[in-house]
């Protein structure tokens, strides 16, 4: 599953930016203009943009709180995000994955987490709303299911 982010800077007002990356593995490529721009292997693998002038910038791909799926590009110390933000209420449903701490621990806080970063990741996708939702409750469902029958692993386990 990969997020996927297309967006312009202001820095750069001919320009199209896309950001992808799979939530998974953390791999991400930054195109502009259809064209992969190289990333730097020093620390914060920054991007490596070429201006007009045929200058290089460098662009690190940061997080932001409360939604990590959303990354923000920050050059010259200035953050751009890439990703609109949610809507309040997609933030409460996309999370509610997580009360499953309560019941299952770490384990319960662990599959909460990543499906929540799930949830988050279909909200930013171009499909329909209703298409959205469906999905989004099929991971809250099968979230839930995850953890009781873990739990009921464990405990016929020990």
């Amino acid at each position: 599953m990969k997020n996927n982010f297309k967006f312009t800077l202001p820095d750069f007002p001919n320009d199209h930016f896309e950001y992808e990356e799979n939530i998974f593995t953390g791999k991400s490529v930054l195109k502009q203009n259809g064209i992969i721009v190289k990333q730097s292997k020093e620390k914060g693998k920054p991007f490596l943009i070429t201006t007009t002038n045929q200058e290089i910038v460098k662009a690190f791909p940061k997080g932001s709180f409360p939604d990590i799926s959303a990354k923000t590009l920050t050059i010259a110390e200035k953050k751009y995000p890439m990703a609109s933000k949610l809507k309040w209420y997609e933030y409460v449903i996309g999370a509610l994955p997580i009360v499953l701490v309560l019941s299952g621990g770490a384990i319960g806080g662990f599959i909460g987490g990543a499906a929540t970063i799930i949830n988050y990741t279909l909200f930013r996708t171009t499909t329909s709303p209703v298409n959205k939702y469906l999905k989004v409750l099929g991971v809250n469902i099968a979230c839930f299911i995850i953890i009781m029958f873990a739990a009921t692993l464990f405990s016929t386990l020990f």
